[in-house]
């Protein structure tokens, strides 16, 4: 009797350590797993000029300057790398851009997260009011809110390849990919980013094409996720 009390005992102690472990876990999620500190907040300056608040942001190896956009107001801001304004491109309406990726030779990708739509524009250095879209792609997939829709775009491997972040309910990861005979779109890469299971939000994405690595940014749970796309990641 008296070991099959201890026996007992011993269970509860565990029943009762694993779930203080997991309410620790929900209250404080990040804490449970290894924080990334090569990465520093080394300056930090507003943003003067422009008006809404910035939703994405894209980096043009050409011209050697950063393109943002801005929901409201929708438009696209050409800064310098010291977060100046260097020109303000306006839109010919309401689109509530969230993200923005530039593809090379003047194109960029935007993200429309309440039309759940992508279009490429052509941007070169003469641009005043952004051009008609050059191509554009509608996905009809989770409408459960109009403010949970496309939050982040990165190119993708291939050169046609753009990957696509639904902010959530649910979180999703997207592939589109276009040739000139068809094209194709799959959620495959929610899995393969191995998302952790705390993570609240999707607000930011920025795919590595030199090491594979894919870095997913969420605002919600104040994380960046680094994921080689293999089960492999950290916080």
């Amino acid at each position: 009797m008296f070991r099959y009390l201890c026996n007992q005992k011993a269970a509860l102690l565990t029943a009762i350590l694993l779930m203080a472990a997991g309410v620790l876990t929900l209250c404080f999620p990040e804490s449970w797993y290894p924080q990334e500190t090569e990465w520093q907040l080394t300056a930090e300056k507003e943003i003067t000029g422009i008006h809404g608040g910035l939703s994405g942001l894209t980096w043009n190896q050409d011209s050697r300057t950063l393109f943002a956009v801005t929901d409201h107001p929708s438009s696209v801001v050409e800064l310098d790398t010291e977060g100046n304004v260097l020109r303000v491109i306006p839109s010919d309406g309401d689109h509530d851009f969230e993200a923005i990726e530039y593809l090379g030779g003047n194109r960029y990708a935007l993200s429309r997260e309440r039309e759940r739509t992508l279009t490429t524009h052509c941007i070169d250095s003469s641009t005043t009011v952004l051009p008609p879209a050059t191509y554009s792609l509608t996905l009809d997939v989770d409408r459960h809110s109009d403010n949970a829709g496309f939050e982040g775009l990165a190119r993708g491997r291939g050169e046609h390849a753009l990957m696509v972040a639904q902010e959530k309910k649910p979180l999703r990861l997207y592939v589109t990919d276009r040739s000139p005979d068809a094209l194709s779109v799959s959620d495959s890469l929610t899995h393969r980013a191995s998302l952790p299971w705390f993570l609240k939000d999707i607000s930011g994405l920025h795919y590595d094409r030199n090491n594979g690595l894919l870095y997913v940014l969420s605002h919600e749970s104040a994380v960046v996720v680094v994921s080689d796309l293999d089960g492999g990641r950290k916080v």
